[in-house]
């Protein structure tokens, strides 16, 4: 073997196992419950796209022939590709300084803020029937917390109901909200959407169904999660400002994470309004 060969192989070899290795824990999380269990299947997938090519390497040479060397490296050259998007959304999304309330409640504080004119809108996710998953429960913790330093906002809270749930997102965060004290008046509910994208375009529909003009939207969510609201609330036309929710931990963030990298892939290649962006 030819010395440039050898560092393609190399190459080829230490990409593949970093991509196998990232999707293997993924995999062993999903099983562990932190994330749905047809995922395994998707995590199966990519590490036999990456791995298989490198274990069969001596057959697939025979098999090719001179084919083989161009279509190599093509395939080295995606790894490696796929690894540096990776690392660029890791270091974009992972390490994003958001807002958490606090900065909200201080400012307020300083400026005598009441939230007049503020919409404080809520993004879902799963919940166990009217008890809120362990991500729910920490956007809505720290959407109370504005709510509470904002005597005078409303809020919209935004999730239909998922195929797993018994009711809808939005149901469940009202009645939680509601059972922390705050007036039922000032929560509104749209409870038609199933993904970002929708929750964005259904507010806004629903604000102006409501008739209400707000003068300002703080978008609540999981950190990870900001960065795409906040290009989809430009692309939609209701632009906001965001506030930052923790994850429950860190099995969760890092399931998070692989989903992130796969939305934003989905919002890139098959949204409509991606072209335009979404």
């Amino acid at each position: 073997m030819k010395k440039a060969e050898k560092i393609l192989f190399a190459v080829t070899i230490a990409a593949s196992a970093l991509i196998s290795l990232y999707y293997l824990i993924y995999l062993i999380l999903c099983l562990a419950g932190f994330d749905a269990v047809g995922m395994v299947l998707f995590a199966l997938l990519v590490i036999a796209l990456v791995s298989l090519p490198v274990i069969f390497r001596r057959q697939l040479k025979k098999l090719l022939g001179r084919a083989f060397r161009p279509l190599h490296i093509i395939f080295t050259s995606l790894l490696c590709v796929y690894l540096v998007s990776l690392a660029a959304f890791w270091c974009y999304i992972g390490f994003d300084a958001a807002k958490s309330s606090e900065g909200y409640v201080a400012a307020s504080a300083v400026n005598g803020d009441t939230g007049a004119g503020t919409v404080i809108m809520v993004f879902g996710c799963h919940t166990n029937g009217y008890t809120p998953g362990s991500t729910l429960k920490l956007r809505l913790d720290e959407a109370y917390r504005l709510l509470d330093a904002l005597p005078d906002s409303i809020c919209i809270v935004s999730g239909g109901q998922g195929s797993n749930e018994t009711v809808s997102e939005a149901d469940s965060m009202k009645r939680y909200l509601c059972g922390l004290g705050v007036d039922p008046e000032r929560i509104y509910t749209e409870d038609a959407s199933h993904s970002t994208s929708e929750n964005i375009r259904f507010t806004k529909e629903a604000l102006a169904e409501y008739g209400i003009e707000p003068e300002r939207i703080i978008g609540v969510s999981t950190a990870f999660h900001l960065p795409r609201i906040e290009m989809l609330s430009r692309r939609h036309g209701l632009p906001m400002s965001v506030c930052a929710a923790p994850s429950p931990n860190f099995a969760n963030y890092y399931v998070s994470m692989v989903r992130e990298y796969l939305s934003y892939i989905k919002m890139v290649f098959f949204d409509e309004l991606v072209i335009d962006v979404y």
